[in-house]
């Protein structure tokens, strides 16, 4: 994998069809699964998000989505690897002062590669998040995530794209834009 990158990733619907698409992934809230990665995301300090944005399935997993079906719950093996990913994006939601809307995070293999990211992607070890917010373009949301970076909030990526942002928490520093 290309470390600096995440792929031409485009798991993304415009608007109204957005909320539709993601209003949909909740009709999962009493699953077994569910209900215990509530219970775990109740330990983390978190300001501003829920479990369920974090167990976000993508817009493109959506009944007639392009990927439809093709996303799943991350195993639990893999829940502690999200645990600097939200203090990350509690920060950065604390930055920009507005509400921030997480499209994608943990993506199957089978999905990521559906939607055009990159093998090894930091979704598929849940430690990546896409997102979007309604108080500024992409460049201006990354810009508020590199603030809380560049402060020590978090060590990752940071990837602009037409009309969502990636964050991931892999570790090391990379940037990248991807707008057409």
């Amino acid at each position: 994998m290309n470390d600096l990158f995440e792929g031409n990733e485009y798991d993304f619907v415009e608007g109204d069809m957005l909320q539709e698409a993601l209003r949909g992934d909740y009709s999962r809230s009493d699953t077994p699964e569910m209900v215990e990665f509530r219970a775990f995301f109740d330990t983390l300090p978190s300001e501003f998000f829920t479990a369920d944005e974090f167990m976000i399935l993508g817009p493109s997993n959506r009944p007639g989505g392009s990927c439809e079906g093709k996303n799943g719950l991350a195993p639990k093996s893999l829940w502690n690897n999200v645990k600097p990913l939200v203090k990350a994006m509690n920060l950065i939601r604390k930055e920009l002062g507005a509400s921030v809307q997480i499209t994608n995070c943990f993506r199957s293999g089978t999905y990521n590669a559906c939607v055009g990211g990159v093998p090894g992607s930091f979704h598929s070890r849940f430690q990546a998040a896409d997102w979007i917010c309604g108080a500024g373009n992409s460049a201006m949301l990354a810009s508020a995530a590199r603030a809380v970076r560049d402060a020590g909030g978090f060590s990752g990526g940071i990837g602009i794209y037409n009309s969502f942002v990636h964050v991931d928490v892999r570790g090391s520093n990379a940037d990248w834009d991807n707008r057409s």
